[in-house]
Formats: C-alpha cells, sequence, structure tokens
C-alpha cells in the first residue's frame, strides 16, 4: 500500500490521532504555564491579588473544558472507529454460485457483472415484466437493460451472473 492511499484510506483516523495528540499537548503545556505563574512569578515579585488571580482561573479551567471534552469525544470516536474495523472484516456470508458451490463473500462486497455488456454494478434493478399472461418481478442491468432473472424465485438464469471473489480485478464503469 503506497503513502498516498494509506492517507486516503486513514485520513479521518489520522486527524482524529493528531488532534487527540496536540489537545494533550496543550494541556500539559497549559499545566507548564500555571506552574510558571505560580512558582516562578513570585520569586520576580509578583503579588497575590484576587483580581487578577480569578479571571485567570476562570479562563484557564475554561480553556481545558474546551480541550478536554473534545478530546474525550475524539477519543470515544477513534474507538468506536478501531472496534468497528476490527469487527468488521469477521463478519462472511456464503452467496451460492452455480453447480453448488459456496463461495465466503463480505458484507456489501457482492459485484454483479452482466453476461450483454460486461459491466459491473452491485444492485441490478428490479422491472415488471409484461412478457407472459402475469406480471413478475424481474432482475435487470441498470445499463443495458438486459434480463438477469426472476427477484422472486432462484432459477438456473440467474447462474450468469455470478460474485466475483476480492482478488478479481474489474472494469466498474459509472
Amino acid at each position: 500500500m503506497t503513502w498516498q492511499k494509506f492517507v486516503e484510506n486513514n485520513f479521518i483516523r489520522l486527524v482524529l490521532v493528531l488532534w487527540f495528540i496536540s489537545s494533550f499537548l496543550i494541556i500539559f503545556l497549559l499545566g507548564q504555564l500555571d506552574w510558571i505563574v505560580h512558582n516562578e512569578l513570585y520569586n520576580f515579585g509578583l503579588q497575590f491579588n484576587q483580581a487578577w488571580a480569578q479571571p485567570y482561573w476562570i479562563i484557564l479551567r475554561v480553556i481545558h473544558i474546551w480541550l478536554i471534552a473534545p478530546s474525550i469525544l475524539c477519543a470515544i470516536a477513534l474507538g468506536l472507529d478501531l472496534w468497528k474495523k476490527a469487527n468488521g472484516n469477521k463478519r462472511v456470508s456464503k452467496v451460492k454460485l452455480g453447480g453448488g458451490k459456496v463461495q465466503p463473500v463480505k458484507v456489501n462486497s457482492m459485484l454483479i457483472s452482466c453476461p450483454s455488456c460486461k459491466k459491473t454494478f452491485s444492485k441490478p434493478l428490479i422491472m415488471l415484466d409484461f412478457s407472459s399472461k402475469n406480471a413478475r418481478l424481474i432482475n435487470v442491468c441498470p445499463y443495458c437493460n438486459a434480463k438477469l432473472g426472476d427477484a422472486n424465485e432462484e432459477d438456473e438464469k440467474d447462474l450468469e451472473t455470478g460474485v466475483l471473489s476480492p482478488d478479481e480485478k474489474v472494469k466498474v464503469d459509472r
């Protein structure tokens, strides 16, 4: 995986991690600034007075709140995202292919290839077929309107379309 693809796929995670690190760095630096005001400046003649101490404490605590609250939310969002990524790869469904073969497929990764136009898509159009006495639902290619099979029943015509494995390279036209 190249650096560019890594950044594209993980951009939000990178932003969350950088925000998390920078917010804790700012909180640490505010603590250092507070230490300077309460320890070092008294050695240079600073006189304690409620007139400057109260606004200073209020501003310092407001800054801490405005940094800690988003940091907690950021940590929760990052944790949920990593938990979802870790548990999301374990879900596998099985799809029946021609010849009775069962092939595991990742959730939401099914692609259908039209036998007429050879284009791939994830969801066929469902249309009414009035060619016989009774109208019935059929699956249709969204590009060329080729009939793919009944939408209600599994029949042998559906075996022309298959599920592509994640390793197969396919040109997707949109």
